[in-house]
């Protein structure tokens, strides 16, 4: 059986329920975070859905080992 990474989402409730499908049948962990107050569009500070704009489709043959080097330098980080 191959493992799997973990995968981490953060966002409101209804953000992480549009996720259900790919979640079905998987163990899961929630934290629920104090309330803040949301960023103002002046603030530097970009969401999953404003980079969608940026997003394409993929063109290469190096997918998993680009995958890999995301998962191997990405760190935790405390805003």
């Amino acid at each position: 059986m191959a493992i799997q990474q973990p995968i981490e989402l953060e966002g409101t409730w209804e953000e992480i329920a549009a996720h259900a499908k790919e979640l079905e049948g998987r163990r899961v962990r929630l934290s629920v975070l104090a309330n803040q107050e949301e960023p103002s569009k002046d603030d530097d500070f970009s969401t999953a859905s404003s980079l969608l704009k940026f997003a394409g489709t993929w063109e290469g043959d190096d997918f998993e080992e680009c995958l890999q080097a995301v998962y191997d330098a990405r760190g935790k980080i405390m805003l």
